[in-house]
This record gives structure tokens, sequence and C-alpha cells, in this order.
């Protein structure tokens, strides 16, 4: 009896093993450093940026609490290049959705920054400019990166 219990556990680890997501999505508050030169603020990392479409190349404060990443998003869909390059425009699961309302609809976060990191990569720093609700489009992708994360989302 013990043995049939421990081979499906075992069993049930091994097929836990290859469950890993295929793409890692983290998304961390950020402003544009004022001073470049200067240290972050405790708690906050220096991130060195060289530009894209949206954001300003320079050296941005990173905010080290996540406020989404790849389990926070239920659906995405492809954004075309022509808005800007590679993109996904996502919707969000109830806790994503409630804490990005919540920053968003606070005066001192407008108009500054949420920093995208996928896999590991400091992908770009989209400005808030109005309430986010329970969709907002993430730039920074490869077009791989953006198959990976529909694959990933159908599979999980």
């Amino acid at each position: 009896m013990y043995w049939r219990l421990l081979l499906c556990g075992a069993l049930l680890a091994l097929w836990n093993c290859g469950n890993k997501p295929s793409i890692s999505i983290q998304v961390f508050p950020a402003l544009l450093a004022v001073d470049a030169k200067a240290p972050a603020p405790a708690g906050w990392e220096r991130v060195e940026f060289a530009g894209s479409p949206r954001a300003a190349a320079g050296v941005y404060q990173v905010r080290p609490d996540t406020s989404l990443n790849e389990w926070s998003i239920i659906a995405c869909r492809p954004v075309s290049p022509d808005q800007g390059g590679a993109g996904a425009a996502v919707r969000l699961n109830a806790y994503a959705k409630n804490k990005m309302e919540k920053f968003s609809t606070d005066p001192a976060n407008i108009r500054n920054s949420v920093a995208v990191r996928i896999n590991g990569r400091w992908a770009d720093f989209i400005p808030v400019l109005d309430r986010i609700s329970d969709r907002m489009v993430l730039y920074g992708f490869s077009e791989k990166e953006v198959k990976d994360l529909d694959q990933y989302l159908a599979s999980r």
C-alpha cells in the first residue's frame, strides 16, 4: 500500500517538474531618475535602459515588488508592429486588476512608468497615462515571446 503512494507521489513530482512557465513576465513600478548618477533610493534598483518608442533612454529606478507576473495574465493577443513594436494586449485576473487599478488611480503614479521584464531582460518602461482596469498593453516582446506567452496561457 505504501509503495503505491510513494510511486504516485514520485510520478506526480516528475510530472510537475516539466510544468515550468515557458516565459517569465514581471511588471514593476518605476521612475525615470532625475539624476542619472545618483544611487537609487533604499530598496529600489537602478536600471539603465537604452530607450524604446514609449520610453526615454536613461536611468530608471525600479521598485522591487512585482505588480503582476505571468500568472496574473488570463488572456492575450498580439499587438501589430505598426502600433509601436511587438507587444501583447493582456487581460488581467481579478487580483492583478485590483492591484493595477489601485496603482493607476493614485495621482502620484500618473505619468510615472511600469517596468516590464521579460525572461530576465528589461524589455520596456511604459508610462501610466490613465487608469488601468482589467486590460493593458505590454510592450518590449519579441514575436517569439508573444507566441510563448500565448502557448503558456493555452497550456496552463
